[in-house]
């Protein structure tokens, strides 16, 4: 008899004037090993995250970011994780190639090489976006 896998969810939020990647990327290994998530699926959970909030942080226009947050919304589902991290700032990301020595612009390429599909949306709020991906994991139950 298959064993059915209860629908697992989890969130934070990290105010942008003090935000520090690393805390992000700690509460998904927590939150992922918690879930009997393997160690190659967190790996990849982490480096995701690591690039979107990172982003988040990075690009949000300075006008919106005093006293916003950045919020992360983990959810587990089957086989499947889904990820959303919503920021104050409205404008979608852009995939942009990178030159061979450029230092920049690798974020949403690692997103599109590792993520089974992501993607922007406005936030429900209607104040900023929210960026979005899913993950096939692998678990030892």
């Amino acid at each position: 008899m298959m064993q059915r896998t209860k629908a697992r969810t989890a969130s934070c939020e990290w105010h942008l004037d003090d935000f520090k990647p690393s805390a992000v990327r700690r509460m998904v290994e927590n939150t992922l090993s918690l879930w009997g998530v393997f160690a190659e699926t967190i790996d990849e959970a982490k480096l995701i995250t690591s690039e979107v909030v990172t982003n988040a942080a990075t690009h949000v226009r300075p006008e919106l970011r005093r006293g916003c947050l950045v919020r992360l919304r983990v959810s587990l589902s089957r086989d499947t994780l889904r990820f959303e991290i919503s920021d104050p700032d409205p404008r979608p990301p852009r995939l942009i190639p990178a030159a061979h020595d450029d230092e920049h612009h690798r974020g949403l390429a690692i997103v599109d090489a590792l993520a089974m599909d992501w993607g922007s949306r406005a936030a429900v709020s209607g104040f900023g976006k929210v960026v979005w991906w899913t993950q096939r994991i692998s678990h030892p139950w």
